[in-house]
């Protein structure tokens, strides 16, 4: 199946960029041209577009830009704008900002700044895309991303449920998705059984017995009535042991014989039943050392560990963090869809995420019930997220953030350092060693740290 080439609109006055902007996007494009605002509105009209590329000012027309922007998404929402303008007005801009613009683009930028936000435009779109699609499969589990780490994930997925595997063991940090990745195996294997949850952590030690096997009436007071217990309930489905870790060492040698038998003993009887099930069990401890200080039974583990499956950390999977959280917004949102800037979205990924998944959902969620405008700041990141400020702990380190991303600000930084060593402190000689110009030496060794101040001497610098 052929795939749709992206469609773009330019609207300017400008005739000269006009005919610069089929030649800067290159071959890969469908890309309409026009130089008034009504020409611009009718093809938007008439026509799907991927991204339309708008100037603020026109000379012939009264209209602003945000005038035009908010004609354009009353027309078609999913359209996104990218403002290519000479403005400089900050209020101007603050307010084109909180409208919803997705990007703004100096029209003095370079030919490749222009080719990154049309592509990181088109990349935002795909996300949305895909999270929509998640959103619409409601009777299947998804799994967001699609990082070399999922994609492996989803391949472990299949290998096991190719196998008929009937007991594995899922580990993964605390708030990975550990019962979504149980789900999903679940559903993929036969949605029609049943999938029973058992939290082993959250289970009395009194009752666990009862919760896993049943009991008969009368077994023990308050026992009024017959139970049957979580193995027997699944019904040949799954049977998922959440944090088994947590699961009390006297429980352990009771579900060992369980699991190696497929029988049970209610509670209040000798008598066993055959139980037909698949477990799944998953936890985030260390069983290797769990088993080596004797806080878990090395046999139970081996029985259990037959085959497993590691769920990565959101750290190792950065690049998946913008369909999540188009996915998250998606599924929260009312009417209310704000977009996230680039720098943002950067900073959001430079993020560690110890609490992962579940931590970036909960900051999302955060960020879209208090955002009053159109679109999420890097300045709401750090409201959202106050454990960013100690992580990024300058006002110049943070602000190079959203200009780099955390993961490659030390790199940045070394690779400056060593071209100042080289040229014994000379900015003339050190720029010449990067490539850049004087100019951006200076701006970006500021942004790292490695500068004072400037003097009025070319070689003048004081560094740290």
């Amino acid at each position: 199946m052929t795939q749709r080439r992206p469609r773009i609109l330019a609207i300017d006055d400008d005739s000269s960029w006009l005919e610069q902007v089929p030649i800067i996007l290159g071959d890969g494009f469908d890309v309409d041209c026009y130089e008034t605002i009504d020409q611009g509105l009718q093809a938007v009209e008439a026509h799907f577009y991927d991204i339309v590329l708008l100037d603020l000012n026109f000379e012939a027309d009264s209209r602003s830009g945000l005038d035009i922007f908010r004609k354009i998404h009353s027309i078609d929402r999913e359209t996104d704008v990218i403002v290519i303008s000479g403005e400089t007005d900050h209020r101007r801009l603050i307010e084109i900002f909180n409208s919803g613009v997705a990007q703004f683009v100096p029209k003095m930028s370079s030919l490749d700044e222009i080719r990154d936000a049309v592509s990181r435009a088109l990349d935002e779109r795909e996300n949305r895309r895909r999270a929509s699609e998640h959103l619409a499969q409601k009777s299947k589990t998804p799994l967001i991303g699609n990082s070399p780490q999922m994609q492996k994930l989803r391949a472990d997925i299949a290998r096991v449920i190719r196998a008929g595997t009937r007991d594995i063991l899922l580990q993964g940090e605390t708030g990975t998705g550990k019962e979504l990745v149980a789900q999903c195996i679940a559903y993929e294997a036969d949605p029609a059984r049943r999938f029973v949850v058992i939290h082993c952590g959250a289970v009395s030690e009194g009752l666990a017995e009862s919760e896993f096997f049943g009991h008969v009436k009368g077994a023990f007071t308050g026992a009024e009535r017959e139970r049957v217990g979580a193995f027997e309930a699944a019904g040949g489905g799954f049977v998922f042991l959440d944090e088994i870790g947590e699961l009390p060492i006297a429980q352990q040698a009771k579900l060992l014989r369980v699991l190696q038998e497929r029988k049970v003993q209610p509670v209040g009887t000798h008598k066993e039943k055959d139980v037909n099930f698949r477990c799944i069990a998953a936890t985030h401890v260390n069983l290797d050392e769990a088993v080596k200080v004797g806080r878990f039974r090395e046999d139970l583990y081996y029985r259990i560990a037959k085959d497993v499956i590691r769920i990565p950390p959101l750290r190792e999977r950065v690049e998946d963090v913008p369909e999540l959280i188009h996915y998250f917004i998606a599924g929260m949102s009312k009417g209310k869809r704000p977009s996230v800037t680039p720098e943002a979205m950067r900073l959001l990924q430079s993020y560690s995420w110890p609490g992962n998944v579940r931590q970036l959902r909960a900051v999302v969620e955060s960020l879209v019930s208090k955002s009053e405008a159109l679109v999420i700041r890097e300045k709401d990141i750090y409201h959202a997220l106050p454990e960013a400020n100690a992580v990024f702990t300058t006002a110049a380190t943070r602000a190079l953030v959203g200009s780099y991303g955390a993961s490659i600000i030390l790199n940045e930084r070394e690779r400056f350092e060593k071209a100042i060593i080289k040229a014994r402190g000379n900015r003339v000689e050190a720029a010449k060693i990067l490539g850049v110009s004087r100019a951006t030496f200076f701006r970006r060794a500021k942004d790292l740290g490695l500068v004072r101040s400037r003097s009025q001497s070319d070689d003048a610098q004081e560094y740290l």
